[in-house]
């Protein structure tokens, strides 16, 4: 488990996202994906060539994070273009798995996205996503309705739904065999925003999380550094491994097919 949240943690510069896209790795590696895969908002590359060996193509609507993952993990990567999610219309029934993990919450008309995901998968074909959901609002820092509009905001998610709202929203896409797999249950998601709400202190490029990533490995020397990536994995491993009843799912990962 430490080694895996050091993986994420090299990725991840800010505790709460590790620790969050640790319980994501854990659940993504339990599913078996069939070729050729496409992969909707790849980023650079780098968390997903924890969990694939190789994926066929990956899209990503910045043109920064597709040359990114083009220079660092291009050879996990059959070919990587800019493009945006909504634009599928123009593949045809050529995949046997579509995956996106986080990035559904974020895409305004998400509708059109699910339709276009459904045309480009061949038949008995999956689609794959990673989502947080509707029950996060009540595992907060805080319990009030005003900082989960802010944490929203925050977090621009655009489609923080409920698992029964997206079964309705596949479901009238034209997947059918709809499977959610928790991963984020209530006491994390508590833990994972005490730690992101203050990286989110700040606005962009200036918030506390990013300049804590830009800044500190400069200034840090390299053992200092190990030290430091050591103790924190140390730390979100125990707090990982918390048992018993914590709460109900706040993300999930959803397996819905195409007959």
């Amino acid at each position: 488990m430490r080694d895996e949240m050091s993986a994420t943690l090299s990725i991840y510069k800010w505790p709460s996202q590790a620790f969050w896209r640790y319980f994501e790795v854990k659940a993504l590696k339990e599913i078996e994906y069939e070729r050729p895969i496409l992969e909707i908002g790849c980023g650079n590359g780098r968390l997903s060539a924890m969990i694939f060996e190789r994926i066929d193509e990956g899209i990503d609507v910045n043109p920064r994070s597709v040359e990114r993952c083009r220079r660092l993990t291009g050879y996990a990567y059959g070919q990587v273009r800019c493009q945006d999610a909504r634009d599928l219309q123009a593949s045809n029934g050529g995949y046997a798995t579509i995956f996106a993990n986080c990035v559904f919450e974020h895409i305004s008309d998400i509708e059109s996205v699910l339709a276009a995901c459904y045309r480009a998968l061949r038949a008995g074909g999956r689609l794959v996503i990673t989502v947080p959901l509707k029950e996060m609002d009540h595992h907060l820092l805080f319990p009030w309705a005003w900082y989960a509009r802010l944490r929203q905001r925050q977090l621009e998610h655009v489609n923080l739904f409920s698992e029964i709202c997206w079964r309705k929203l596949l479901g009238k896409s034209g997947f059918s065999e709809i499977e959610f797999r928790p991963y984020l249950l209530g006491k994390h998601c508590e833990l994972w925003d005490a730690l992101d709400s203050l990286g989110c202190i700040g606005s962009g490029r200036y918030c506390v999380a990013t300049a804590v990533g830009l800044i500190v490995p400069r200034l840090l020397p390299r053992s200092a550094k190990r030290w430091v990536l050591d103790r924190t994995a140390t730390w979100l491993s125990a707090k990982a491994r918390i048992k018993g009843d914590t709460g109900p799912a706040c993300a999930s990962v959803v397996i819905a097919r195409k007959y």
